[in-house]
């Protein structure tokens, strides 16, 4: 394998990370998305999707020691990851990468789901995991930032996570204690094992949309399949990344910025890019919910007195996000009405897309009565540089008020989430899981994690009742 290959610079880069390497704001960074990751893993358990996906791993995967989230069940290292990637995005709340407001896949789901397998098969000290962590959230940041398409480009292909494939091998592998050259032949196995780029085809225009959706399981999976094989001496492509014929071109992208996979690698880190979701829904839709919540906050009404809400939007948001009536959690996650519904109405996060909530007739009666409205302005913002700005109006019987225009949805860089808002997440969301006895005392070893020398044993808590450590699949 070539030594000055751009995928052996970030795969030598990924083996050797240290965390002394790492700036203090980065490292904290990334233990919250960790934490952020577990708590929406854990909440899956309000996830009917999530329930119906385990008893599929289950039967399809075999037994192993690698936990699935929130359970009892234990699979091996590739079906846990499956799971597990499916889990954390199941309910639509977990992480983001964007930049500049423009969303580029759901890291955590795929690299924290890999990392997982990973701490069951050896001991793994919590610096261990925070550097391989690290080091997949810096190398996937990379990747997507690299192969960005033009916005033709974009309008015809694109796929949200199918690059984490590369990032969740790195997460897996390095924790398997891959040497460079491993990794690297491990990146090459996992690029071309990835799923295909199918963001135009999620039947946008003939619901229900595919079940999948970002496709982080997918790629998780890809990830830790591709380690597994390099352990048992399984070629893998090549210098991937590289070249007229690299990734990104198999990726469905019409350029390709090479510069930006290894300029100033180890100290610009492109991974405080890393974004968290306040709401459990799609990143598009968030400024518009946070315009909804802020003016329901600041003028108290209840959701009784609201005769309109009116979505000022982009074209995107108003032909594909207006499902009054989702047929199913995913449809839910991508429905404006359906979630200004339930913020309206104070329905608990976790319960946003349950099939009672979707059912009940005070949701549905408000749904109906959102609008949206193409804003020449905010539509510029998607069409150009795909920036999902939004802004609400709400008519209460005969007087419009008019809530805040937002910019950049909260979780981003230009409006990071605080500690204690991640902290919040996971009180809420880690009793869905089993974890309710546990859950401050598991928090607090999460933010002290540089100092735990075994995560399994601090995560055992996340687990179901009986689930030894060695235990075999099953319920």
């Amino acid at each position: 394998m070539s030594s000055d290959s751009l995928t052996h610079t970030l795969a030598r880069f990924a083996a050797d990370l240290k965390l002394t390497h790492v700036p203090d704001v980065v490292r904290e960074q990334i233990k919250l998305h960790l934490i952020d990751a577990l708590a929406c893993g854990l909440a899956s358990t309000r996830s009917e999707l999530a329930v119906r996906f385990q008893q599929h791993c289950i039967e399809e995967y075999a037994a192993g020691p690698c936990a699935l989230l929130g359970t009892s069940v234990r699979l091996a290292p590739v079906g846990a990851a499956l799971y597990n990637g499916m889990a954390i995005n199941a309910l639509d709340h977990d992480d983001g990468f964007e930049v500049n407001g423009r969303g580029m896949g759901h890291p955590g789901a795929s690299l924290v789901a890999a990392a997982l397998s990973g701490l069951w098969l050896r001991k793994t000290s919590g610096v261990e995991l925070l550097e391989a962590l690290i080091a997949a959230y810096e190398i996937n940041a990379r990747v997507i930032i690299a192969v960005q398409p033009s916005i033709e480009r974009f309008r015809q292909v694109y796929g949200v996570c199918q690059h984490q494939a590369l990032g969740a091998a790195v997460a897996f592998g390095k924790l398997m204690q891959l040497e460079p050259a491993s990794l690297e032949n491990a990146l090459g196995l996992a690029g071309t094992l990835t799923p295909l780029p199918s963001l135009r085809k999620y039947n946008w225009e003939s619901r229900p949309l595919v079940s999948f959706k970002d496709f982080t399981a997918p790629a998780a999976e890809a990830g830790v399949r591709a380690v597994r094989l390099q352990q048992h001496q399984w070629v893998g492509a090549q210098s991937v990344l590289d070249g007229d014929q690299g990734l990104w071109r198999m990726l469905g992208s019409d350029r390709f910025d090479p510069h930006q996979l290894i300029a100033d690698l180890g100290s610009e880190w492109l991974a405080a890019n890393a974004s968290l979701k306040h709401y459990p829904a799609c990143r598009w839709i968030h400024t518009a919910l946070e315009s909804f919540e802020q003016l329901q906050s600041s003028y108290s009404f209840y959701a009784s007195a609201i005769s309109e809400i009116r979505v000022l939007t982009g074209t995107t948001q108003a032909r594909d996000f207006m499902d009054r009536r989702p047929v199913n959690e995913v449809d839910a996650q991508f429905s404006l009405p359906h979630t200004l519904a339930c913020l309206a109405l104070g329905i608990a996060k976790q319960d946003w897309h349950t099939a009672s909530t979707m059912n009940d007739p005070q949701i549905q009666a408000l749904a109906d009565r959102v609008v949206a409205e193409v804003d020449p302005e905010l539509n510029a913002l998607m069409a150009d540089t795909r920036r999902p700005a939004g802004q609400v109006l709400v008519r209460l019987g005969e007087e419009m008020i008019t809530g805040l225009r937002l910019d950049y949805p909260l979780g981003c860089r230009e409006r990071p989430s605080s500690r204690e808002q991640v902290a919040d997440k996971f009180r809420q969301y880690a009793p869905l899981g089993g974890a309710a006895q546990n859950v401050e005392l598991i928090l607090a070893g999460l933010f002290a994690i540089e100092e735990c020398e075994d995560v399994a044993v601090l995560l055992e808590g996340l687990s179901g009742p009986d689930s030894p450590r060695s235990g075999a699949g099953g319920s």
